[in-house]
């Protein structure tokens, strides 16, 4: 039988060898806390958002407050920073969204599909507005090659943290996926080299291909990802990778916070917590001084913006607002026929409240900038309208003429009526973006169309979407009656395209 001073010592010496464990434990296996602001596809939108939530001043904010209260923070974004947003960033092309994440101290960020439209040149300059933050371009190079990177190391403490980016210019995003695996290999293998095997991906591609890029390349730990304006407010894990991938809507309305453990000998994650915050105005607070610069430099450039245009009570949509566009630029061209397609070109819906200028510049501001006219016949306005449904483009909207579609589906049996003369010439105003990513595929479809002659008569109008739509509701408030009150009065109430769509993968 153990006496008590004998059960004593090895009480003793027991507490002391679990005591050793934890203190080994934790000196050859400490994690790493990592916390991640992640945002995607902002395109532009740097000024307060409507009904009270998004904007940058506010996502600055959301990171100002996360790296009070926590270590080690990256803030990255995945792509899409400029293009179709406030009126005050797109007529800088570019210079304040450069220059605003520069003052926000983003770390990583990528380009997207639409940044790319600014081309390589302004592409370079652009990037010497943020000469802090790191890009990454891993599977395209060419032109990019000074400023853009293929990988970037990041020191969190003891972990080395490399960063690969996946842009997106055009084509399917399976294919753009398969297509950068082999740029992405070699990366990943020049980092290994630095002694960094912890891989994080900025991929501006949706989360299904992020999913399959990780069956690919097991090595990378985890995918932030953008393009297709998914609001993943769970993180979403790759079952046979454990990859983490992430995605934070568009618009600025929010911002990820991913926060990571990760295992300093293993280099993996050992475990994590993800959140999506809206960035509502009366629970987020502002960074100040990116506020009141916005505004400052929107009072400069054009002071227009944040002028009151109408009172709009309800929620109008994109499909009626191509309508609404329609008989606006009719009104102004005095064109036969004009041609507004809603998924291609509006990107914004009229909210319920007081409307400033800046609300129609969202709708479609920058990219039906330009409008064209071009004279076609009936018989080529009619197979234009056919091919939409027949390639699947989605349908456009329309005024100046009565058509209805008899047969939508299947796509070789559609059939379209209208009130219009087979061989009589019309006068069609439409964006020139609508008339080179639709119109023109159209007509090159069907032979004998003097597609030549065609272009040659291409005219320029000289005024923009943005004239011709705010001055038309400029007559609608000098009515007395508030814009969703004109809608319901002209029976304005959906249109044609009965799917709303946030994106649109082709543009």
């Amino acid at each position: 039988m153990l006496t008590n001073n004998i059960k004593n010592y090895y009480l003793r010496v027991l507490l002391s060898a679990i005591l050793l464990f934890f203190v080994s434990f934790n000196l050859f296996s400490k994690d790493t806390e990592v916390n991640i602001v992640y945002t995607n596809d902002i395109h532009d939108h740097i000024r307060p958002g409507y009904m009270g939530v998004g904007g940058i001043p506010y996502i600055a904010g959301f990171v100002n407050k996360v790296r009070a209260e926590n270590p080690n923070v990256l803030l990255l974004d995945a792509g899409d920073l400029t293009d179709k947003g406030d009126m005050v960033a797109d007529l800088t092309d570019g210079e304040m969204m450069y220059k605003v994440v520069e003052q926000m101290k983003y770390d990583v960020m990528v380009i997207g599909n639409h940044d790319y439209d600014k081309g390589i040149k302004r592409l370079c300059e652009l990037r010497k507005l943020a000469p802090s933050v790191e890009f990454v371009g891993t599977n395209y190079k060419e032109g990019l090659e000074n400023c853009y990177k293929p990988w970037v190391i990041k020191k969190i403490g003891n972990l080395s943290i490399g960063f690969v980016g996946v842009v997106k210019l055009g084509g399917e995003e399976l294919r753009v996926a398969r297509e950068a695996i082999p740029e992405l290999k070699k990366a990943i293998e020049e980092l290994k080299e630095q002694d960094c095997h912890f891989i994080i991906a900025l991929c501006h591609l949706g989360s299904n291909a992020c999913i399959e890029l990780s069956k690919k390349i097991p090595e990378i730990s985890v995918f932030i990802s953008g393009h297709t304006h998914e609001l993943l407010k769970e993180a979403r894990l790759c079952s046979d990778t454990n990859a983490i991938i992430v995605q934070a809507g568009s618009y600025a309305m929010y911002a990820g916070q991913l926060k990571l453990m990760v295992d300093d000998e293993k280099q993996k994650v050992n475990s994590y917590t993800n959140q999506v915050v809206e960035l509502k105005h009366d629970i987020i607070e502002p960074d100040k001084e990116i506020l009141n610069w916005v505004f400052a430099e929107e009072k400069r450039i054009c002071p227009v913006a944040s002028e009151y245009l109408i009172d709009n009570k309800k929620s109008i949509n994109t499909s009626q607002i191509a309508i609404l566009a329609a008989n606006a630029i009719k009104e102004r061209s005095n064109a036969d026929i004009v041609f507004c397609h809603p998924r291609l070109l509006i990107r914004s819906t009229f909210p319920p409240t007081k409307l400033d200028y800046n609300a129609v510049y969202l709708t479609a501001g920058h990219r039906a900038k330009e409008l064209v006219e071009v004279t076609l016949t009936g018989k080529q306005i009619e197979q234009y309208l056919i091919d939409l449904l027949k390639y699947g483009w989605s349908r456009t909207e329309w005024t100046g003429i009565n058509a209805e579609y008899e047969r939508s589906f299947p796509p070789d049996k559609v059939a379209v009526k209208t009130d219009l003369l087979a061989d009589k010439k019309y006068k069609v105003v439409l964006a020139k973006i609508e008339f080179e990513n639709r119109l023109l595929r159209s007509l090159e479809k069907n032979g004998g169309n003097n597609i030549d002659e065609i272009k040659q008569g291409l005219k320029k109008c000289d005024f923009t979407y943005f004239d011709a739509v705010s001055k038309y509701i400029e007559k609608i408030r000098e009515g007395g009656i508030t814009l969703d009150e004109y809608m319901e009065k002209m029976k304005i109430n959906g249109g044609n395209n009965k799917e709303e769509k946030e994106y649109d993968t082709e543009q």
